[in-house]
């Protein structure tokens, strides 16, 4: 069968993921196209990962207001596709879909995978959620607690029938442990989209608490990403006089964001909420103790003290406070990162997502 996957144009997570579920598909059951779709331009990375696996692509360009041209562009594009599975990735695009699906030539059934935390929904983002719950064929929850929390809020137009639960996965041959030289420097790092979503201001205050306290250990920390709130987050980096040790390394590629996190000896991500971490999943196949924000979409993931440190969420001290404490006790940074790195390999292996996805494609086309 064909594959039509719909993909934020930007950086967003789920374009890894999507890749890594193409290298699983070892035996070549389906054929792949992709729609990278949004009002950022298309990564460069994406063109070249669609170029290696020979992968059919399309570029659509969409203006912040309301954007006739691009709905009609999505649309025939779409329509015009010889797909029988259109998957989406998050719900803002189900009536485009449903349209297009509707007058195409060939039968296709809609797949919609959703990513966005609840708590961090919007009012419209929730009435495209809703309208997905009615209209896809299949919906996709990418853990349990997400689902049981969607089953609690939208009782009413909750169908069992449709639902999933299928983790993310990770091509566990790229993202790998590496051996890290000696080195006096304590090299911190987050990776993400820099957006008020995500809390890099609590990491670099909690940094700068750190430096003030420990005079006499050389850090660094490296931030990867880009986003709206990159200029607010320098700036405050230079507010806090730690410029000098925080780097600012902008969008990575797949290469360069291994590169990144097998530099690193801790791994730090502060957000405010999210649905299912890539970057956790990444940095905890990189085999890195992991500290992060106590929010929905990682305390589900992330077990205190087993696979990571779960830190109170904007609370400065409270996170410099768990960097001492993995940078003091070697032993327990040793406990942390081996317990993430055997929950990664057991959970978050690319073959395991691509059998339950495949299961559900092959329910469909039956259907």
């Amino acid at each position: 069968m064909k594959v039509l996957q719909v993909l934020y144009s930007g950086l967003g997570g789920h374009g890894n993921v999507f890749f890594s579920f193409i290298a699983a598909d070892e035996d070549k059951e389906n054929e792949y196209e992709a729609i990278f779709a949004g009002v950022e331009d298309i990564r460069e990375e994406y063109i070249k990962k669609s170029d290696e696996f020979d992968i059919e692509w399309n570029f659509i360009k969409k203006r912040k207001r309301l954007d006739i041209d691009f709905n009609k562009k999505f649309i025939a594009t779409i329509k015009n596709s010889q797909c029988s599975i259109i998957l989406l990735n998050g719900s803002r695009f189900i009536i485009l879909a449903k349209i297009a699906a509707f007058i195409s030539k060939n039968k296709k059934k809609i797949m919609v995978t959703e990513t966005q935390a609840n708590q961090l929904k919007t009012k419209a983002e929730w009435l495209w959620f809703i309208l997905a719950m009615v209209f896809a064929d299949s919906i996709v929850f990418l853990t349990d607690s997400f689902r049981d929390e969607i089953k609690k809020k939208l009782s009413l137009f909750y169908n069992a029938g449709k639902i999933a639960v299928i983790n993310n996965g990770l091509d566990l041959a790229i993202f790998k442990p590496a051996v890290k030289l000696p080195d006096k420097t304590i090299v911190l790092g987050m990776q993400s989209r820099i957006v008020p979503i995500k809390d890099h201001a609590t990491l670099l205050r909690a940094f700068a608490l750190l430096q003030q306290k420990y005079p006499e250990l050389v850090m660094q920390l490296k931030i990867a990403g880009d986003g709206e709130a990159l200029a607010e987050m320098k700036q405050l980096a230079a507010d806090l006089k730690i410029d000098n040790a925080v780097t600012f390394t902008g969008m990575l590629n797949e290469v360069e964001l291994v590169a990144f996190l097998q530099s690193l000896d801790i791994y730090i991500h502060a957000s405010l909420g999210e649905t299912m971490s890539t970057a956790i999943m990444q940095a905890m196949a990189c085999k890195l103790p992991i500290i992060a924000s106590d929010v929905a979409g990682i305390n589900n993931m992330i077990k205190n003290n087993d696979t990571g440190i779960l830190v109170p969420v904007k609370n400065e001290a409270a996170l410099a406070e768990a960097i001492s404490v993995i940078i003091h006790n070697s032993t327990k940074a040793e406990t942390l990162k081996q317990s993430a790195y055997n929950f990664a390999v057991l959970n978050y292996s690319n073959k395991t997502m691509f059998v339950k996805y495949q299961a559900v494609f092959e329910s469909l086309s039956i259907k």
